[in-house]
């Protein structure tokens, strides 16, 4: 197999990741003995391990020294722990391992890490040829590329709705939309989030936890967008704020006897500049804030009315909705996207990169917002 054929293969693995990964980058990864692919490996989820890392522990579990790397983008060479790196660098990792060539697709976008992975193990003795179907390797950089250019976290919007595009019955009851199924996937992506975030009035009617309970994996940071700081004292939220962290958005006009009251009860409150009006945030100094915060990447879960405000911000970066099989109906039932609306059909927001996929009795529909 040539050099192209291999690398078409590892974009293919890269792929997997899709919607998993973002705001890091997709990549994919084979390595070969003797022209032989003996592993594979692929970014899965934001916050796991590397395609290299992936590879190597296949690799090492067969028993097999490989001599050659296929990477669709250079590999990483910043320590752990830097610039928020949770993974070891894996241009170390190749070298450690042996590999003697490295083929690579992409170079790193990022200014500050670019052709540093390939200077690492060139400086190793490694032979490295890049370059190899680039196109296509550079293609899968395309969120990632959006990624670098933000200022505050990357936001991926979910909800779950009924066939009729309705996101709960007009009494205001939603419990349960979705399956299963569906349910168990929102845990999964909260436990992969570094946040998770609703709007006042989802955390006044819903009264939910956020907390990751059908799934392993970490406690995102719950976050409510609340401007007049109305959350009230024995929500869900509040009471376990000493358990599971809770931040607060608030305006920055909020009495401070409300804000102390809500810190005495373990909620951490951001005070953030409003616009429009003290029932509006300021939702780009909210967003940077969160990102200042070390915040990378916020799974947000409602309602209308935030990913109305959200969009209108620019503040929206992919999209996933669990479409369930049912009609309820009804002139007042809410829907996921509140707000005015655009006046015509010529100015909808049209997603890219949009997949469909069955989730249990549900299907899952997600794509990316363009620029």
């Amino acid at each position: 197999m040539n050099s192209e054929a291999l690398m078409l293969e590892a974009v293919e693995l890269a792929r997997r990741g899709r919607g998993e990964v973002e705001p890091n980058p997709r990549v994919g990864c084979l390595l070969l003995r003797d022209g032989e692919v003996v592993a594979r490996g692929w970014h899965e989820f934001y916050g796991g391990r590397h395609a290299e890392a992936m590879a190597l522990a296949e690799a090492r579990q067969k028993g097999v020294r490989p001599d050659t790397a296929v990477l669709t983008l250079e590999p990483c060479s910043t320590p752990k722990g830097q610039d928020g790196k949770k993974t070891d660098p894996c241009a170390a990792a190749l070298i450690g391992a042996g590999v003697r060539r490295v083929l690579i697709g992409g170079i790193d976008p990022d200014p500050r890490h670019r052709r540093r992975g390939i200077a690492a193990l060139e400086d190793a003795g490694i032979e490295v040829l890049d370059g190899v179907a680039a196109s296509a390797c550079d293609e899968l950089l395309l969120p990632f590329r959006r990624a670098l250019q933000l200022d505050r976290p990357w936001m991926l919007c979910k909800w779950a709705m009924t066939l009729d595009g309705k996101t709960a019955a007009p009494t205001g009851e939603a419990r349960w939309i979705s399956g299963l199924d569906a349910r168990r996937r929102t845990h999964e992506l909260r436990a992969r989030c570094d946040g998770v975030m609703v709007g006042f009035r989802t955390a006044q009617i819903d009264d939910p936890e956020l907390t990751v309970r059908l799934a392993e994996g970490r406690q995102p940071v719950r976050i409510v967008v609340d401007p007049l700081g109305e959350i009230d004292d024995d929500s869900n939220l509040v009471r376990t704020a000493r358990q599971a962290p809770a931040w607060l958005l608030v305006g920055d006009e909020v009495d401070p006897l409300r804000t102390g009251r809500l810190v005495d009860l373990g909620v951490t409150v951001i005070q953030c500049a409003t616009a429009e009006g003290p029932r509006r945030l300021h939702l780009g100094h909210a967003f940077r804030e969160l990102r200042r915060r070390g915040l990378r990447r916020i799974l947000v879960e409602g309602g209308g009315g935030l990913v109305a405000q959200m969009l209108a911000w620019r503040s929206v970066d992919q999209v996933l909705a669990f479409v369930a099989p049912k009609i309820i109906g009804g002139r007042f039932a809410p829907t996921p996207v509140g707000g005015e609306g655009r006046p015509f059909m010529a100015e909808a927001l049209q997603l890219r990169d949009v997949h469909f996929e069955p989730c249990g009795d549900d299907v899952a529909i997600s794509g990316f917002v363009g620029d």
